[in-house]
C-alpha cells in the first residue's frame, strides 16, 4: 500500500471568514507548516468585502465580485471549509460550540467573526419587522434585496417613508445610495437620515461634512440631527427631536446604522470582555490570559489603545496575526506587535461613480475630483479581492493540479512511525478507539440485545416475526471537508437503499478508514464523523451496533444497514404498467458539482444547493408514495438517472415495456448546466454512458444529455405510478416538504427508451 500522505498532527481553527483569517488562510496555505490541517467555520458560505458594498447596493459589482466564496477558496488551498454557526468556545478545553452539531478541538484558533449594531428596543414582533440591521452584512443584503424589490413593485399614491438611523460611514452612503435610486427609477418614496449628533461621520473632519451635508441636500434627504432613537412600535418610531420632545413617526422601513455589538457567545463562554463586550486582545492579538487564542477585526477590543470599527483595521491586521500564528506553532519566532495608524482613511461612496475622503487628519487625496476618487478607490478594492478569491476558468483546463507548495517546516516528529501495515495491521489502537466512542451519546433500543458498549465479536438484535428483513451496504471515499457533514450525508445515502424497497432501517455498522495522524487527531475525527452518523440514524429511529475503523491514504466510510418490511409493503425496482408517470423526486448534478468543487472551480451557493438536497432523508417520500399504486422504485445513486432507470425495465422482462424521458422537465441545482458546457464530469460519467449505449439510439450522447450519467450521492427516488394519481402524490409530496418533486417521463409499451 502507498502510503505517502503527510499525518496531521495539529489543528488550527479560524473562526469566521473576516479579513484577517482570509489573509491567514491564503498565506499559511502558500508557505504550509507540515503536519498543520486549517479549518475555517463560518455560518455564510460567502463573506462580503465591506470596503465594496456600498458599491455593490449601487449596482456597480456582482455579488461574487464583492463576496468571498470562503467554500471555494478552502478547496482551491486544500483546506477544510465548515458551514456552522458558532455559539461558544471553552478555551480551557480547547473545544469550539457549534449550533446543532458536535463540538470541536483545536490546537490554537483564531476569532474573526462578525458584529452586529446595537438594537433599539421593540415593542412587538411587528414592529421589529420594519427594522433591518446593516450588520451582519450578509444578512443585510438579503434584506436589501427584497427592499428594492417591494419598492419596485410598490403602486401606491402615498410615498413610502424610510428611515436610517445612524450617520456614520455607512449611515450615511445608505442613505445616498438609497435615494440616488428611488430618483433613477421613480420609486414612490422617500428618505430620512436620523442621528443623535450635529455632525456627520466625524466631528473633526469638516471638509467631509461639508461635502457630504450637500450631497445629501440635494438628494432631498431629509436630516433629524440630535434626534436619539428611542423605541420601535407598531405606530412607528419613538424619538427626541432636537429640543428635546418626544414624538412618534411612521415609517415603512427602518435601516439601522447605530454603534456596533459584539457576539453575545464572547461574553457567556467566558472570554475576557470590554464593557460593550468586544473581546480583548494585547498588542500580538492573543486573546487576554490565552496563549493559543487569537483574535482580529470588528470584534475585538484592542487593549493597548482602542480602535474604530473600520474594515482597515482587519487587512492591515492580517499580516500580524499569520505571523503570530505561525510563530506560536514552531515555538522559535518572537510574536509581533500590532501597530495600528493614529489615522485611519475611508473613502465614503456618494453614487454616481463618486467617493470623498474622510480622515481625522490632512490627506492628499482630498485634492482629487469625486469621480477620481471613485477610480481609486475602485482599484484598491479590486486588487485585494483578486489576492484572494479563487481563480475561475471559463472552461476546464486539460491538466488542474490543484498546487499545494511542500512544506518548509513540519510539526511531525523526527521518529514518526507511519502505519505502513495492509489487513488488521491497519487497524488503529484499541484505546484510540474507546476514547472517541466514550464521547458519543449512542441511543439504547430494546431491539439490541448487543451492541457497540458490549465489546463482543458480533451485535445482537431481535426484530418482529412477521416482517421480512432487509440488509445494504455502502462505501465511498470523502467528497467534502467537513467530516461531520461527510457522515450526515453517508448516513442518509446508506439509508436510502432500505427507504426504496419500502422499508424502515433498524441497525446500522459503520465502517472507518481515516487518514494518516496522530491518536488525537484521529480520536477528533471519529467522534467528528461519528457524530455526524448517529446525527442521521436517530433521527431515522435507527441503532448503531457496531463497526471497524482503520488508517490508509485517504479518509473513507462504508456503512451497512439492516431493515424490516412488511411482506405487503415491499416496493421492488421492475416496472409492469406501461401509461404510468414517471416521478423524481430531488435534483440531479451532485456528481458533476463535486468533480468541479474538488477543483476549486464550484461556486459555494451551488455546493450549499447540493449539500442541502443531499442531506434529505428518502424516507418522507417512501412513506408518501406507498400509498400510492407504485409499479417500480428505485433511488439514484453512482449508475445516474439513466442507468437505474434502465434497472428499472428488469434485464428479463417480457412485458415488453420501455421508458420516454423529458430531459427539459428533469430538475437540476443551479448553475449544473454551466458546468457541463464549461466541460466538468464526474468520472463515472463516461462510463455510466458506455455501459448503456447499446439500449440507447445514436442522438443520445453524454455530451447531448449530460446529467442523465452524472452519478448521485444520496440522490432521489424514482417511481412510477397511475397517470391519474399523479396530481395527488405530488401534492402531497410537496405539502411534506418534498420540494423538487415532479414528473420527468412515462413508461411506455414498447421496448425502448426514448430521450426528448
Amino acid at each position: 500500500m502507498k502510503n505517502n500522505p503527510t499525518p496531521i498532527v495539529s489543528d488550527l481553527v479560524l473562526l469566521g471568514g473576516g479579513h484577517a483569517n482570509i489573509q491567514v488562510l491564503k498565506m499559511l496555505s502558500m508557505k504550509p507548516i507540515g503536519g498543520l490541517r486549517i479549518t475555517l467555520i463560518s455560518d455564510q458560505t460567502h463573506s462580503p468585502y465591506s470596503g465594496m458594498i456600498p458599491g455593490y447596493l449601487a449596482g456597480y459589482y456582482s455579488y461574487e465580485q464583492c463576496h468571498f466564496d470562503l467554500r471555494r477558496i478552502c478547496e482551491e488551498l486544500g483546506q477544510r471549509f465548515i458551514k456552522a454557526k458558532i455559539i461558544g468556545i471553552d478555551p480551557q478545553r480547547r473545544k469550539i460550540q457549534l449550533e446543532n452539531r458536535a463540538e470541536m478541538g483545536y490546537d490554537c484558533a483564531s476569532i474573526n467573526v462578525g458584529i452586529e449594531p446595537k438594537s433599539i428596543a421593540t415593542s412587538s414582533p411587528e414592529a421589529s419587522l420594519k427594522l433591518i440591521p446593516l450588520k451582519p452584512i450578509s444578512k443585510f443584503i438579503a434584506h436589501w434585496d427584497r427592499l428594492i424589490a417591494d419598492l419596485s413593485a410598490y403602486k401606491g399614491r402615498d410615498s413610502l417613508k424610510l428611515a436610517v438611523v445612524g450617520a456614520g460611514a455607512s449611515g450615511v452612503e445608505i442613505s445616498i445610495i438609497l435615494k440616488m435610486l428611488i430618483k433613477q427609477n421613480n420609486w414612490n418614496a422617500e428618505v430620512s437620515l436620523i442621528h443623535r449628533h450635529d455632525f456627520l461621520v466625524s466631528a473633526k473632519d469638516l471638509n467631509a461634512q461639508k461635502t457630504l451635508s450637500k450631497t445629501l441636500k440635494d438628494l432631498g434627504i431629509k436630516i433629524l440631527q440630535n434626534t436619539p432613537v428611542l423605541l420601535e412600535q407598531e405606530a412607528g418610531l419613538v424619538f427626541n427631536d432636537d429640543k428635546g420632545r418626544v414624538y412618534v413617526q411612521d415609517f415603512y422601513r427602518v435601516l439601522m446604522a447605530t454603534d456596533a455589538s459584539a457576539p453575545l457567545w464572547f461574553k457567556q463562554s467566558g472570554l475576557p470582555v470590554n464593557p460593550d463586550g468586544f473581546v480583548k486582545v494585547s498588542e500580538k492579538l492573543l486573546v487576554e490570559n490565552q496563549h493559543d487564542l487569537f483574535a482580529s477585526g470588528d470584534c475585538i477590543h484592542f487593549s493597548p489603545k482602542p480602535l474604530k470599527k473600520a474594515g482597515v483595521y482587519a487587512v492591515r491586521q492580517g499580516m500580524i496575526l499569520e505571523h503570530n500564528i505561525r510563530a506560536f506553532f514552531n515555538e522559535k519566532t518572537e510574536l509581533k506587535t500590532f501597530h495600528p495608524k493614529k489615522n485611519v482613511l475611508s473613502l465614503i461612496t456618494i453614487g454616481d461613480h463618486k467617493a470623498v475622503v474622510h480622515q481625522d487628519s490632512p490627506s492628499m487625496l482630498r485634492w482629487l475630483w469625486p469621480s477620481l476618487l471613485w477610480m481609486v478607490k475602485d482599484g484598491i478594492d479590486r486588487r485585494f479581492m483578486k489576492r484572494f478569491q479563487a481563480k475561475i476558468f471559463n472552461i476546464k483546463p486539460q491538466h488542474f493540479d490543484k498546487a499545494i507548495p511542500i512544506p518548509l517546516i513540519t510539526l511531525i516528529p523526527e521518529d514518526w512511525e507511519s502505519n505502513t501495515c495492509g489487513g488488521c495491521g491497519s487497524k488503529l489502537a484499541a484505546s484510540t478507539l474507546m476514547l472517541s466512542l466514550n464521547k458519543l451519546d449512542i441511543p439504547k433500543n430494546d431491539a439490541v440485545l448487543l451492541g457497540v458498549e458490549s465489546g463482543e465479536d458480533c451485535a445482537l438484535t431481535r426484530f418482529s416475526e412477521h416482517t421480512l428483513c432487509l440488509q445494504s451496504i455502502d462505501q465511498f471515499r470523502s467528497f467534502v471537508s467537513d467530516p461531520y457533514l461527510f457522515g450526515q450525508i453517508a448516513t442518509q445515502h446508506a439509508l436510502s437503499d432500505v427507504y426504496a424497497m419500502g422499508g424502515i432501517a433498524r441497525t446500522a455498522q459503520v465502517g472507518l478508514t481515516l487518514g494518516p495522524a496522530n491518536n488525537k487527531i484521529h480520536q477528533e475525527d471519529i467522534f467528528q464523523v461519528m457524530s455526524g452518523v448517529l446525527d442521521i440514524l436517530t433521527k431515522s429511529g435507527t441503532s448503531l451496533v457496531g463497526g471497524h475503523t482503520g488508517e490508509g491514504a485517504e479518509f473513507a466510510i462504508s456503512i451497512a444497514v439492516q431493515g424490516e418490511v412488511a411482506p405487503e409493503q415491499v416496493l421492488r425496482k421492475q416496472l409492469t404498467q406501461a401509461g404510468n408517470c414517471l416521478i423524481l423526486t430531488k435534483p440531479l448534478g451532485t456528481g458533476v458539482v463535486f468533480a468541479a468543487n474538488m477543483l476549486g472551480q464550484a461556486n459555494g451557493k451551488l455546493v450549499d444547493e447540493a449539500l442541502l438536497s443531499m442531506l434529505q432523508s428518502n424516507k418522507t417520500a417512501m412513506e408518501i408514495i406507498k400509498s400510492f399504486a407504485v409499479s417500480g422504485c428505485t433511488d439514484i445513486t453512482g449508475f445516474g438517472l439513466l442507468g437505474h432507470a434502465v434497472e428499472m425495465l428488469g434485464k428479463n422482462s417480457e412485458l415488453g415495456l420501455g421508458l420516454k424521458i423529458d430531459y427539459q422537465s428533469i430538475p437540476l441545482f443551479a448553475g449544473v448546466c454551466e458546468l457541463f458546457e464549461k466541460n466538468y464530469f464526474a468520472s463515472l460519467a463516461s462510463k455510466n454512458y458506455t455501459s448503456l449505449s447499446a439500449v440507447l439510439s445514436d442522438d443520445v450522447s453524454n455530451q447531448r444529455f449530460p446529467a442523465l450519467f452524472d452519478p448521485q450521492t444520496s440522490g432521489g427516488l424514482l417511481f412510477s405510478i397511475p397517470a391519474e394519481q399523479t396530481k395527488d402524490c405530488l401534492e402531497l409530496l410537496l405539502q411534506n416538504g418534498v420540494l423538487s418533486a415532479c414528473v420527468i417521463g412515462q413508461v411506455i409499451d414498447e421496448n425502448k427508451v426514448i430521450i426528448f
